[in-house]
């Protein structure tokens, strides 16, 4: 019950819109989960049984108010599941337990489920459970929302869902370490590394082709511009030891020119982010997501009067 995998939807009331923004999150979000752990990247020592993120996530996400311990007791309780009649029973348990909302939600699906061999009951109790933690993932969004417009509060609302999972996918990541948090962290591996390349190059020709507005000599040269600029390459602790590599004076320099000639004045607030040494890079990083957000959610939200889950 506490397997497969979840589904990740942005705010919408229009089914076109919808659509639309599941694919951008999900482009953005592919990057994320690449740094997930991974059978064969684990850290050396006794073989241990996987936990599923997805578990994980559920556990935190409905158990976060009433501490660690909380969650430390739901993940628990999952791990002693096993796939017989007592081991579904079980499971059950453990939804009614700490999943009160997925369980309130899902209580006929999860009648249904009688036995872990019907993968097709399974899955709708899956399907319920993501259903169900996205749907109150975004209405807190949007509550939490600022905006009085309606293409305000869905971008606010995407970039607050986006947020929420890229910090679902680092607390996964920081539940899945050794003890005490030491040894080898997970690592993506080359293919991981390669599609977060892939992605973050698509990132880039969005914002290229977005600023360029359908000019494709523009955007050619836009892309071509912070290709050169990434080539200047990062700085810092390299292989075996902490922490992130940082951009290079010289990548920071090349990055923000490429800003200021290509992407201005529709990024122009970022740009001078970019130029101030003293922002915070987070703030920057998401005001040119917010920038991309923003433009697609007026494209998409035409004829949309509410903003809801």
């Amino acid at each position: 019950m506490g397997s497969g995998k979840t589904p990740f939807t942005t705010i919408t009331s229009s089914i076109r819109n919808f659509l639309t923004m599941k694919l951008l999150v999900l482009l953005l979000v592919a990057g994320l989960a690449t740094a997930m752990p991974r059978k064969g990247n684990r850290p050396n020592g006794p073989k241990q049984e996987k936990e599923d993120p997805s578990t994980i996530i559920r556990c935190m996400a409905e158990n976060w108010q009433n501490g660690e311990s909380q969650i430390k007791a739901c993940r628990d309780c999952f791990k002693a599941v096993d796939e017989t009649d007592e081991g579904l029973t079980k499971a059950k348990e453990c939804v009614s337990q700490f999943l009160k909302m997925e369980n309130e939600a899902c209580a006929t699906e999860i009648a249904a489920l009688e036995s872990f061999e019907d993968e097709e009951k399974g899955m709708a109790v899956i399907e319920c459970f993501d259903a169900t933690l996205e749907k109150a993932n975004n209405q807190r969004c949007l509550q939490e929302s600022g905006s009085t417009d309606v293409a305000g509060k869905l971008t606010d609302g995407s970039m607050c869902v986006m947020d929420s999972w890229k910090y679902g996918m680092a607390y996964v990541k920081n539940a899945t370490r050794g003890p005490g948090g030491r040894g080898k962290r997970p690592r993506a591996g080359k293919k991981g590394k390669q599609m977060k390349g892939q992605v973050m190059k698509l990132i880039t020709k969005a914002h290229c082709n977005l600023a360029s507005e359908g000019d494709e000599t523009k955007s050619t040269e836009c892309l071509q511009c912070f290709s050169a600029a990434v080539k200047l390459g990062k700085q810092g602790k390299g292989k075996g030891g902490r922490g992130k590599k940082e951009m290079s004076p010289e990548m920071v320099s090349a990055m923000t020119s490429c800003s200021e000639q290509h992407l201005n004045p529709k990024y122009t607030k970022c740009t001078t982010m970019m130029k101030d040494t003293t922002a915070d890079k987070k703030d920057t990083h998401k005001c040119y997501m917010r920038v991309l957000v923003n433009n697609l959610v007026i494209k998409c939200s035409d004829g949309v009067s509410e903003a809801t889950p």
